[in-house]
């Protein structure tokens, strides 16, 4: 998963080819990461098509609102940048040991002092904390659900919204 990660954040994505063949590499990873089946495929298909990239400049629509395109990229990428939404997928930290999103929750659900972690607990959160104050309108945070459900209550009554992609497919 790390791999297609990496792929589908350095790829040449202008090409359908090249989509195709991360996204058929994404289909099969979903389930293991997910651990559920997939939802039926037509679900999918709409949702990981391949968009080309616009060759001419993007006309304004009658409601004056612009095509926007995303952009998959890396925090460190982003940094010094803001966006109108931000995605932040959990991964693993740089030995692989612990999960950056799920830990950094956890200090936010007990209202720990970060200065109190541990330095690679810190590390993850400084980087989180680049990628959280980038977005303009909209953050969310991914994680497998069974290591933040144990938070799930206290970020609730902080007034968080809690969305379960395999509940909504």
């Amino acid at each position: 998963m790390r791999m297609l990660l990496h792929d589908l954040l350095t790829a040449d994505l202008d090409d359908s080819t090249e989509w195709n063949a991360l996204t058929h590499r994404l289909r099969e990873v979903l389930p293991q990461l997910a651990d559920a089946p997939l939802p039926a495929p037509h679900r999918l298909n709409e949702a990981l098509c391949h968009v080309p990239q616009p060759v001419t400049p993007v006309a304004p629509v009658a409601n004056d609102a612009a095509t926007i395109m995303s952009v998959a990229t890396s925090i460190q990428r982003a940094k010094g940048e803001t966006h109108a939404a931000t995605l932040i997928l959990e991964c693993l930290d740089s030995r692989g040991r612990k999960y950056d999103v799920h830990e950094t929750l956890a200090l936010v659900a007990t209202s720990k002092d970060v200065a109190e972690a541990t330095p690679t607990l810190r590390k993850a959160a400084q980087l989180l904390f680049v990628g959280i104050t980038r977005p303009t309108h909209l953050l969310a945070l991914a994680a497998h659900r069974a290591r933040v459900e144990p938070h799930l209550d206290a970020l609730k009554a902080r007034g968080w919204l809690i969305r379960s992609v395999a509940s909504h497919m």
